[in-house]
């Protein structure tokens, strides 16, 4: 299931991942149809020429004609001063399809949201691996070439930070114009009244230089940013012409080319590749001293729509509108997160209007919403019940599942792995423990989609076929203790088949689903231990790869990559998100030629292919692609969610200040 402004930039153009949160993260499936076709469109699009790879176009919304400035992604003419490379190719940027703040909009407004995972564990975007991170802090504080039209058809960008882009030579070379006027914000919990960081003060203008630097941080092979780094390793340069002009090539045409290019995001050079006292790193450890930043664990310093006014570790964390920001500004004045780790706090906390949104695990769901539903007699004073609250359901874009530690000998074996799934009883736990929020999936990829092979049936729950696997895999119980045993290792004695399940703390539905689980595997002689971890610990474990089995869950992207979880490469960096060392010839043969890949129709094959292994090997017990309940207060207005990552998306959201 990581990622930083890179990450970011990863994510939000389109290939599959980031990383891990339980479910966090939602979609309106109800426009898949058009999703689709949107994709079929753009990955055509791919393999034409520039120039009609650069003329596909958007309808403002309204119909309104964008104007033609520096930005709107509609500015066929260059700035004074400024010579075009290719003056010849049209601009592949389009006017952006939504505009805030919304007409009659407040713009005092503060949202206050959960942070219910306790402290960070950073803020280097390209370090941590927390969906938090990306969701809550880098979406609205970090700045990238271009995004995509996330609410209306996510395969049309348009410019954030640059007014044009060239693509030339085959979609190899991205030419890159950016808008000057935009400022590093300062950096937050630095006494700049200090000496040593005098050097912090004044403006820090952002340019061509702080993409390069990004990029280089994620090649270097010092810096543990090993998820990032796959996807980069076929750029063959990366070059600041000027302050204001950036050239990207790639060694070859690849189908992720676009969306690595125009969302790549930028990095202050001027912070990370200095010490304290503002001294520069030498070249030779750059990387390592990189990884161990003085400032990695103060806040995040960004040019984008919001800054981080503020982080106080175990308390809170807040950000303030940039007014300074080079595009179109967001009607919420301030967004604050207070912290806590009790996620089950969070519906008292909505209750009591301490926070102004929230989503209900569906335990609460149940709990202040689905058991009242059809009766008259109701609670008078509940904000769920009485309007004060508004509950939207949504189809997220991830799927939730069970990891099995390839390394650990109890589930090296397929047949192992695929009797834990037998003996997963998801229909059960899906209707009953996640009170039907959600659809059971088979593999890694949303409900629906083409990607899916239609002849992989979900393995049905069956405890009698669960330890027949397992006995045709060598284990049985030799001592009539109850348990089944065998020799992990030749010449070793016999040792039950007892493990460990990580489940994160404060999830009350995966603790339900870990004990009907441990107890339905305890009827086939295998004991499962349950242990629990605070969520940045359940991180580092990740990371560490220490554990047998946990729960989790991953945020899929507009369009599939499958090569940062599933690819064997990936399976002993540090930090991968390949955590259960799945390592597959086959499947690695699939995930390379997908990249390089642009038909549909053969995509659409390879993922199905793709589907049909994972099924085969059963690396993760798939279980559901979840709901999610959101809810907010009355005065949040203008609550629509985007249709790629990060899905729960306030920037076109407004809240009326108190009177």
């Amino acid at each position: 299931m990581r990622n930083e402004s890179l990450l970011r930039a990863v994510v939000v153009g389109a290939f599959g991942l980031v990383l891990l949160l339980l479910g966090v993260v939602l979609v309106q499936m109800n426009h898949l149809e058009g999703r689709l076709i949107a994709q079929a469109q753009q990955i055509r699009a791919l393999g034409e020429a520039t120039d009609r790879l650069a003329s596909r176009g958007v309808k403002v919304s309204g119909g309104a004609a964008a104007a033609a400035v520096p930005g709107s992604g509609a500015d066929d003419s260059p700035p004074p001063g400024v010579k075009f490379r290719h003056p010849e190719v049209p601009n592949f940027l389009k006017p952006a399809d939504t505009h805030w703040p919304p007409p009659g909009a407040s713009v005092e407004g503060l949202l206050i949201r959960p942070w219910d995972m306790g402290d960070p564990k950073g803020f280097n975007p390209l370090l941590e691996n927390s969906a938090y991170n990306t969701e809550l802090v880098e979406n609205y504080a970090s700045i990238s070439l271009a995004n995509t039209n996330a609410w209306t058809n996510p395969s049309i960008y348009h410019g954030e930070l640059a007014y044009r882009a060239e693509v030339t030579d085959d979609s190899k070379e991205f030419t890159f114009y950016l808008r000057p006027g935009a400022r590093w914000q300062t950096p937050i919990n630095v006494n700049l009244d200090e000496p040593q960081h005098a050097w912090l003060k004044g403006e820090h203008p952002v340019t061509a230089e702080d993409f390069v630097f990004a990029i280089e941080m994620i090649l270097n092979p010092q810096v543990e940013s090993g998820p990032n780094r796959n996807y980069y390793a076929d750029l063959e340069s990366i070059k600041a012409l000027d302050a204001t002009t950036l050239v990207m090539r790639w060694k070859k045409k690849a189908f992720l080319n676009v969306s690595l290019s125009l969302g790549a995001s930028a990095l202050p050079k001027f912070l990370y590749s200095r010490d304290e006292r503002g001294v520069p790193f030498p070249k030779e450890t750059l990387g390592t001293r990189f990884n161990q930043h003085w400032y990695n664990h103060k806040g995040l310093v960004g040019a984008g729509a919001y800054y981080m006014s503020e982080y106080v570790p175990g308390a809170k964390l807040g950000l303030v509108r940039n007014e300074s920001y080079i595009g179109e500004k967001p009607a919420i004045r301030s967004i604050a997160y207070p912290i806590y780790t009790d996620p089950t706090q969070t519906v008292i906390k909505l209750k009591a209007h301490e926070l102004s949104v929230g989503e209900l695990q569906p335990g609460q769901y149940r709990e202040e919403i689905l058991q009242y539903e059809g009766k008259k007699d109701v609670p008078k004073n509940s904000p769920f019940l009485d309007g004060r609250i508004v509950c939207q359901k949504s189809q997220t874009s991830g799927y939730r599942y069970i990891g099995w530690n390839a390394a650990r000998p109890y589930f090296e074996d397929k047949r192992a792995r695929r009797a834990m799934t037998m003996a997963f009883d998801r229909k059960r736990i899906l209707e009953n423990v996640y009170v039907g929020l959600g659809t059971l999936v088979t593999g890694p990829y949303p409900p629906g989609t083409p990607y899916n092979d239609p002849t992989v049936q979900p393995i049905p729950f069956d405890l009698d076929g669960a330890k027949k696997l397992l006995v045709e895999a060598g284990w049985s119980d030799s001592d009539g203790d109850g348990l089944l045993d065998k020799a992990l290792h030749a010449g070793e004695p016999r040792k039950p088949f007892e493990f460990t399940f990580l489940v994160p703390t404060g999830r009350k539905e995966a603790m339900v689903l870990a004990n009907i689980f441990r107890d339905d595997l305890l009827k086939i002689g295998v004991k499962m231990n349950i242990d629990t971890a605070e969520w940045s610990l359940f991180l580092k474990r990740m990371d560490e790869k220490n554990f047998d089995a946990y729960v989790a869950a991953w945020v899929t992207g507009w369009e599939p990559d499958l090569f940062q979880i599933w690819h064997s490469s990936q399976a002993d960096i540090p930090k991968g998100s390949n955590r259960i060392g799945f390592r597959n010839k086959e499947a690695d043969k699939i995930i390379e030629t997908l990249r390089s890949t642009l038909d549909m129709d053969e995509r659409t094959k390879l993922l199905q292919a793709f589907h049909r292994l994972v099924a085969e090997e059963q690396p993760y017990s798939f279980f559901q692609a979840p709901k999610a309940v959101i809810c907010a207060w009355k005065e949040v207005e203008n609550v629509i969610f985007s249709k790629t990552f990060p899905n729960v998306n306030a920037l076109p959201w407004s809240v009326r200040a108190a009177p």
